[in-house]
């Protein structure tokens, strides 16, 4: 899905906070129990995840640090993924990757009011297309729901995801395709491991890059 939003620079962090906790509300796919926020008098369905909290408010924070209130065009993207076996060329190797089965991209411009006529005039209008894009990610959310691969375990989120933000050392396109299909976060005992073996000069055979 592709949302466009116009917000001005002080509604930027409420609005992306509404929008992000909509869509993982709709496609956190394990028990959760509902939770409200209200933004611009309206309310927002969220789910209890202190995970999710924490993701989007640091995201929030990346977004809003990287254009610096002078970008007039930026781009924020959701990604939803299935754990596969990775193939490897060799047998005895053996990892995991994420691949993407669903993307959500939002396309954030500035707009400058410049007086309070002004001001309020642009609150409306932001208020008008956060119900519409809340509207939409609902719809989205229930139309198309084949593609969802199936759930394999009963423990805790099935599908792993994460938040992408403009970055000054990748272009937006690179990073996109780059995130598509990724290898799967090492764990701490992987990192143990690795750190060992790199302190030796030793290869660790199957081994996922961290990212």
């Amino acid at each position: 899905m592709h949302t466009s939003l116009m917000l001005t620079c002080d509604q930027v962090k409420n609005v992306l906070r509404a929008i992000l906790h909509s869509i993982f509300f709709h496609r956190l796919l394990t028990n959760v129990t509902p939770r409200e926020l209200k933004i611009l008098d309206t309310t927002v369905s969220i789910t209890d995840s202190a995970e999710v909290d924490q993701l989007v408010e640091e995201k929030i924070l990346e977004f809003v640090h990287h254009t610096n209130g002078h970008a007039q065009q930026e781009k924020m993207a959701v990604f939803f993924y299935e754990k596969r076996l990775k193939k490897n060329w060799f047998q005895f190797s053996k990892s995991d990757e994420w691949v993407c089965w669903e993307q959500w991209t939002l396309h954030i411009s500035r707009i400058y009011p410049q007086n309070e006529q002004e001001r309020s005039k642009a609150q409306r209008a932001v208020a008008k297309q956060l119900s519409q894009c809340l509207l939409g990610i609902l719809k989205m959310a229930n139309d198309y729901k084949e593609h969802i691969p199936s759930i394999t375990t009963t423990e805790g989120n099935p599908f792993p995801f994460q938040i992408a933000t403009p970055s000054k050392q990748e272009s937006w396109s690179a990073m996109l395709k780059r995130l598509l299909v990724t290898d799967a976060p090492m764990t701490e005992g992987q990192r143990k491991v690795t750190s060992n073996a790199k302190s030796h000069s030793l290869p660790v055979p199957g081994s996922a890059t961290e990212r």
